[in-house]
């Protein structure tokens, strides 16, 4: 997925998002020590989307601490 993709979800179901990612790449990660991952890629392809993810809601964060401080 795209990053634009993520910047679209709400938070929950980015956060959801994230766990159902980190159990896909367990399973992955299992299937390659038994050497039946069928991409090489797979696997770093997964983490990758997880850290985009990770930082879309990084982001969303610092936004709301800014906003919150001028507020004040």
């Amino acid at each position: 997925m795209k990053v634009s993709e993520f910047r679209q979800l709400p938070d929950e179901d980015l956060a959801m998002e994230i766990k159902k990612r980190h159990e896909s790449l367990f399973h992955i990660r299992l299937r390659a020590a038994n050497e039946e991952v069928q991409r090489a890629g797979e696997i770093r392809e997964m983490r990758r989307d997880i850290a985009r993810m990770k930082t879309v809601l990084r982001e969303r964060a610092q936004e709301n601490a800014i906003s919150t401080e001028q507020e004040k």
